[in-house]
């Protein structure tokens, strides 16, 4: 015979008081393994987990996920980077890349989408708009969108528009 000595010492309420602290507990302890896991990162057991959750009773689909998520971790690892692209930079979209897609490889090679803002920041200004003008849009947009390429070159876009536009009414 089992006997609950804390139902019976403390009350019914207390028991379950005390289960939801204990399962809370347990939830921010494995929440905590979980985010250490992605910090340090190991590529093959992040997809592994992730197509289990995706393709639980499935194992075709899950290999086949397996396999896309890998195929596209190779080919992110193997294409070349724009030369102009420092280090740092390099590890910021990375780091960002990571950061929305942490456990989607398929979505992080959407870097490539970042690599392009960078380009596209890299050109020179348009004829058409002053240097005055894109010496402002620059820094603006840099620190509107400090982690994102792409938005901040969709930003520069956006307020080069904005400046022909005004310089058109005038």
């Amino acid at each position: 015979m089992v006997v609950d000595v804390f139902a019976v010492r403390y009350g019914e309420g207390m028991r379950i008081r005390a289960a939801f602290f204990l399962s809370c507990l347990v939830g921010s302890s494995i929440l905590l393994l979980t985010d250490h896991l992605y910090a340090q990162e190991d590529p093959e057991v992040v997809i592994q987990d992730r197509c289990a959750k995706e393709w639980p009773d499935n194992s075709r689909m899950r290999a086949a996920c397996v396999e896309q998520q890998q195929n596209v971790l190779d080919k992110s690892l193997s294409s070349p980077v724009d030369p102009r692209l420092t280090p740092e930079d390099q590890t910021l979209l990375r780091e960002k890349c990571a950061k929305d897609w942490s456990d989607d490889f398929r979505k992080r090679a959407r870097e490539q989408y970042q690599i392009r803002g960078f380009q596209k920041l890299q050109s020179p200004s348009p004829k058409d708009v002053t240097l005055q003008d894109y010496s402002i849009a620059i820094p603006h947009c840099g620190k509107e969108w400090s982690d994102d390429f792409r938005m901040r070159a969709y930003c520069l876009d956006e307020q080069i528009t904005e400046r022909r536009t005004h310089r058109e009414k005038e």
